[in-house]
């Protein structure tokens, strides 16, 4: 018998061996849907709780004296609105949901595919609800810094700086946008086993 009929063999005789079974209960499933339900409703207060930080700190800035400009608190109040949506659109996408009482585990696994595919979408799209509503306020605010300023402060040196503050916000963003993308790809592996259980 040559090498690769033998191996011919071995391969035909591999695949015709049924495949193990793979099972979960309804307790353990609940439990895993339960903790997973409980990072989010964690996640979210302290999303809501920094929200409440960035407008109280903006609603402050509005009320500086310089720079004494109409855009100053314009661009305050903008990146205000923009928390707001924010906020609005954490609760709208990424809320955590209530179990289904006394499921069977087909059905929790159901519920749980289900939150997981919407937080793993809502994780994607970050960029989009959660970056989004920021950048316009954000930008109009180093502009109307830029301009309120006293003449003799906006140096080179000065403006600079405010690139340089533009540039490490950039930084920050896209550095949020890539750690949601890991934790949607983390969140479809996830998707990924429960559909093991389901075929």
């Amino acid at each position: 018998m040559s090498n690769a009929q033998h191996k011919d063999d071995l391969q035909s005789l591999w695949q015709s061996m049924p495949a193990p079974e793979i099972t979960i209960s309804a307790d353990e499933m609940r439990a895993r849907a339960s903790a997973f339900q409980r990072n989010i409703q964690r996640r979210n207060l302290v999303e809501y709780f920094a929200g409440a930080i960035v407008i109280a700190a903006f609603a402050w800035y509005a009320t500086w004296p310089t720079p004494a400009t109409p855009l100053w608190p314009i661009a305050n109040l903008m990146i205000i609105a923009g928390a707001l949506l924010v906020m609005w659109n954490l609760h709208r996408l990424a809320r955590a949901s209530a179990l289904p009482p006394n499921a069977s585990a087909a059905s929790l696994a159901d519920f749980q595919r289900t939150e997981l595919a919407r937080q793993r979408d809502a994780l994607r799209t970050v960029w989009l609800w959660y970056i989004g509503p920021i950048v316009p306020g954000f930008a109009l605010w180093l502009v109307a810094f830029w301009i309120g300023a006293p003449e003799a402060q906006r140096t080179v040196t000065w403006g600079m700086g405010l690139l340089g503050v533009a540039g490490l916000a950039a930084i920050v963003f896209a550095g949020i946008v890539i750690l949601n993308l890991v934790a949607a790809a983390r969140l479809q592996r996830l998707i990924d086993e429960i559909d093991s259980y389901r075929t």
